[in-house]
């Protein structure tokens, strides 16, 4: 058993990565790549950044030919697409979807039951109770991912073309995005926003903005985040009644680039709306990013099981991996 390998992959909207972990849990390797969610970038881009975090995260455990006994992909689309680079690349003797919701909740609770929040690039919210029954909340793209990088970006540059256009209030969102742009007119803003090649990434990015803004006290981005607070908190509550949960206490796995910080301020918005739906619910900041949670759940269907020592070697090399990598 000591010699498996296994490999997981967690694809998102902005990045992709790939952990590689043996037996007793030790994590090997780490890789990143580009955007690997097929929903919304060429097959070819996907591709690449597949082949460029397996290649990183090998390299970086010191393996030449590398050879898996299961692969788990965590994503939403199904990635029969890249199903070959990960044979070919990672040596793939088994590849597993799993949902990106799953694996967050295993990486971030290290329990298989409980709800788990994805809120970066996209939102999703995902929960399994006691009985096994699942239920997945939002992650419906750009047409919605209410709470998102994405989300709270549209409603920012919304309101700040609102304000140019005297529609709605003034918001120091107007001048910032013209300064980013570097423009004197807001109008001539939308040709660089709306032809980026990866705009569905960089448009999310000024979430940052928003979020800035709020916190040098501009009524109008403090409004949208709490608007986007609000709508994450309605999918978390949705997900955890869709199981029969929401009575009980549980526990949600805050995972993503805009609920990494339990002292932000976004993150202590979420969860006051949260407790005012469901007050035994418990934002619990993750014990292991969603990556490894595909890890786990790869060894778990190599016949491999989470006992306590297990756990701490995956707890102390993944450690001093995320040092070498600068992550």
């Amino acid at each position: 058993m000591t010699d498996k390998i296994v490999i997981g992959f967690d694809a998102g909207g902005t990045k992709t990565a790939a952990v590689i972990m043996n037996a007793k849990g030790a994590v090997l390797g780490l890789g990143y790549g580009g955007s690997g969610n097929t929903n919304f970038i060429p097959l070819g881009i996907a591709t690449k950044s597949f082949h460029d975090c397996i290649a990183n995260a090998a390299r970086m455990a010191g393996i030449r030919k590398l050879k898996t006994v299961c692969a788990v992909v965590g994503t939403e689309p199904d990635p029969a697409p890249v199903a070959s680079i990960v044979r070919r690349t990672a040596g793939a003797s088994r590849i597993v979807h799993r949902k990106e919701g799953e694996c967050s909740l295993v990486g971030g609770l290290v329990e298989k039951t409980g709800l788990s929040l994805i809120c970066g690039t996209g939102s999703v919210g995902w929960g399994r109770n006691a009985r096994g029954a699942t239920s997945m909340t939002s992650c419906w793209g750009p047409i919605g991912d209410e709470g998102s990088a994405y989300d709270m970006a549209r409603r920012g540059v919304n309101a700040a073309f609102w304000g140019w256009d005297g529609r709605g209030p003034e918001t120091v969102l107007s001048a910032r995005l013209l300064k980013m742009f570097k423009q004197n007119d807001l109008r001539e803003v939308c040709t660089p926003l709306y032809t980026s090649p990866n705009m569905r990434k960089d448009f999310a990015s000024l979430s940052r903005m928003v979020k800035q803004a709020a916190e040098d006290g501009d009524k109008v981005a403090l409004r949208i985040m709490r608007e986007c607070a609000v709508q994450v908190a309605w999918l978390l509550a949705a997900c955890a009644d869709n199981l029969k949960m929401g009575k009980a206490g549980y526990k949600v796995a805050m995972t993503g680039g805009m609920v990494c910080d339990p002292r932000s301020r976004y993150y202590r918005m979420i969860g006051r709306e949260l407790k005012k739906i469901h007050p035994k619910a418990v934002l619990v900041p993750p014990r292991f990013e969603p990556v490894v949670g595909a890890g786990l759940i790869a060894l778990d269907l190599a016949g491999v099981r989470w006992d306590a020592e297990l756990i701490r070697t995956t707890e102390a090399t993944w450690q001093k991996i995320k040092r070498r990598a600068g992550s």
